[in-house]
């Protein structure tokens, strides 16, 4: 009985083997604002080589009008990700400050599952390296490792600097956690990782990798040795963008020859495609022949570089003509991965289309709505709101592919027909969304706190601390019981030691009273000066003491007199360091509170607003400021408290008046 046992368990594990063997592996390579002409295979630009992007499509599919759901960036991910319009969970924009209410958070909504979570179901090993733009900085539940990567290597922002001068970059994450990155280009880094990962796998499992390089997304930055190659470019931002192309190109050629030494190159799906279309003013990128750019309808925000790789079920070769979408990725793969996604999916398995198995189109329409943005196209005809131009326009493209001529008034029975269309589309989305125009997604705007505490998108830079890192505190007593905190490292001696960020961490209109946390064993004096434009013009200076006395201490900087209003930076630089004693910072916090802090709790509540929930009529959402380091306020009506928060909203009756509440601190972490 036994022996027969431990047969079945022999004979279920390696027919388990034998499907996984069968099992592709897949491949997402996504490039950032990538050009419509900036690829060799196009055959439509002469100055950009791309050898091996090129070999891949050859080998593959190239597909002439495939599109993507958004001309942004974030959203178009989402889509590709969950396989369904990003609209239907309300990622209608980038991530950004505004919405209609703080109930809401922006993210891929946990009811629409990602290719990774589905893939994993099944037995797919799943990593995301690169960019992310997809939330985590309000809520950990939305970084890759919350949406089914096993392994994550890269940055949760929209965009990222190239190079960096030191390790101070706690924005990057290697799966959940902060992490310093080695001075390499970052492409070239994103390149190294994935070769690492690819490298570490068994033909026994399948894998999911999703590629995402913020080539070539600004800013234009690249290694001097490739620059050089292209010094026949007289354009330097033209040059750059080259350049910046062809580092991801051989990148891409490091991975294909990582498949090839682990025997994985004929069992891999390797889908190309670029998140929307090039930017030609921002990034010197080439969308022609189509009209339009990023950010746009026009077929040059949304129309793209889209191939797929297979040699085992797609000939060499073959091009497909009709309407195609990222939405298709995440079925294309299900299918091949033999399981049915959780949820109803907005695109189509396109094998047995490029196969002829099929002979109709994929799809009878797509659809767009982008902000206040909105679109819909179908065989021959498209029709779309035109921001820039605050107009509506109708393109014939059986006529008139390149969008030449707006034909909105000759053919009212179309603008008609498709306006009815896209509306009954639209009813299936959510209300609800977030971004950066107000009078799209309403005008409830963040507090956001720069704190080491989160993971922030803020890049601080020094050349004489020997490390800028964020770190556990290491004494969670007094004002400061933070989680991280910044630790910055004394090597050499200088006469001055400076700590740059690019921006002003969070500070806004009126709030012009700087809170620092500070801890060292040694006493100094820590000036802030505000940067008021790109050139680094110093608009305003404070400074303070710190007594060394090694125990939290809140530093104060007061710029109620500065004129400005705005920061673009800050500067902090520290004199009179004697020794190597370590010095650890955080919270740099922004508010109208002149006073140094000894007591949190005693910290006064600052701007109590309200707004109307939009999950519960009968309520409206109270918000405050955060105040770093509390984590409860007890909520006050008429002097009776009436609740609790751990959170800085809190739903009221619908009828409570704001100047009859008050909000406190209650608890300290």
């Amino acid at each position: 009985m036994k022996n027969t046992r431990l047969l079945s368990t022999i004979v279920l594990l390696l027919w388990s083997g034998y499907l996984w063997a069968q099992t592709p592996n897949f491949i997402v390579i996504i490039a950032d604002d990538l050009g419509y002409s900036d690829v060799g295979y196009h055959g439509l630009r002469t100055d950009i080589p791309t050898p091996n992007i090129d070999a891949l499509a050859n080998k593959g599919v190239q597909f002439s009008e495939g599109y993507v759901t958004a001309p942004v960036c974030a959203p178009s991910r989402a889509g590709l990700l969950t396989g369904v319009y990003q609209q239907r969970f309300g990622f209608k924009d980038n991530p950004g400050p505004f919405r209609p209410s703080p109930e809401i958070v922006p993210g891929i909504s946990h009811d629409y599952p990602t290719i990774a979570q589905e893939l994993k179901k099944v037995g797919y090993n799943t990593a995301a390296i690169g960019k992310w733009h997809l939330g985590g900085q309000e809520d950990n539940s939305f970084i890759p490792t919350g949406k089914g990567f096993d392994y994550y290597y890269g940055f949760l922002g929209g965009a990222s600097s190239y190079y960096f001068e030191d390790h101070a970059t706690q924005f990057f994450l290697e799966n959940d956690q902060p992490i310093q990155t080695p001075n390499r280009y970052l492409t070239s880094l994103f390149g190294d990782k994935a070769v690492e990962y690819i490298l570490q796998q068994d033909k026994a499992k399948p894998f999911f990798m999703y590629w995402a390089p913020n080539a070539v997304h600004s800013p234009l930055q690249a290694p001097e040795g490739v620059l050089e190659k292209f010094k026949h470019i007289k354009d330097p931002k033209r040059q750059k963008l080259v350049a910046m192309q062809f580092v991801m190109d051989q990148n891409i050629g490091r991975i294909v020859d990582a498949l090839e030494t682990k025997g994985l190159m004929d069992n891999t799906m390797i889908v190309f495609i670029s998140d929307n279309g090039g930017k030609p003013h921002e990034n010197a990128s080439y969308n022609l022949p189509l009209n339009g750019a990023k950010g746009s309808l026009f077929d040059g925000g949304i129309r793209v570089p889209y191939f797929m790789y297979y040699p085992k079920m797609i000939k060499e070769g073959e091009k497909y003509d009709e309407m195609v979408s990222s939405l298709d990725i995440m079925p294309t793969f299900l299918s091949l991965a033999n399981t049915k996604p959780t949820q109803k999916l907005s695109g189509v398995n396109l094998l047995p289309y490029i196969s002829n198995e099929i002979t109709k189109q994929p799809h009878d329409k797509l659809y767009w709505k982008n902000a206040n943005k909105w679109g819909v196209r179908d065989q021959d005809w498209k029709l779309f709101y035109d921001q820039d131009s605050d107009k509506v326009r109708l393109f014939h493209l059986a006529e008139d592919a390149y969008e030449k001529e707006d034909v909105y008034d000759q053919y009212p029975e179309q603008v008609e027909r498709l306006t009815k269309a896209y509306q009954e589309w639209d009813y299936q989305n959510s209300s609800f969304s977030w971004g950066w125009n107000p009078s799209a997604v309403g005008k409830y705007k963040t507090e956001n706190q720069f704190t080491f505490e989160e993971l922030i998108s803020e890049k601080l830079a020094s050349e004489e601390f020997a490390d800028v890192m964020v770190v556990e505190n290491p004494a969670k007593t007094g004002i400061n019981t933070s989680n991280k905190v910044l630790h910055l490292k004394v090597d050499q001696h200088h006469e001055k030691y400076f700590l740059r960020a690019r921006h002003s961490p969070m500070m806004k209109r009126g709030n012009k009273v700087a809170h620092i946390k500070v801890k060292s064993k040694q006493n100094f004096r820590l000036n802030l000066t505000m940067i008021d434009d790109k050139k680094g013009n110093v608009s305003a200076y404070a400074h303070k003491e710190y007594n060394g006395n090694d125990e939290w201490q809140d530093l104060v900087f007061d710029f109620t007199d500065w004129k400005g209003m705005k920061s673009k930076g800050i500067e902090l630089s520290f004199e009179g360091l004697e020794n190597n004693e370590d010095i650890y910072l955080d919270d740099i916090w922004w508010n109208v509170q002149k006073k140094e802090i000894k007591n949190n709790e005693t910290v006064r509540v600052e701007n109590i607003q309200a707004y109307k929930s939009i999950f519960q009529k009968d309520k409206q959402v109270l918000v405050w400021k955060p105040i770093p380091n509390v984590n409860a306020y007890t909520i006050y009506h008429n002097e009776e408290v009436i609740g609790t928060a751990d959170q800085h909203f809190h739903l009221l009756p619908v009828d409570y008046q704001l100047k009859d509440i008050k909000v406190k601190a209650s608890k300290i972490n």
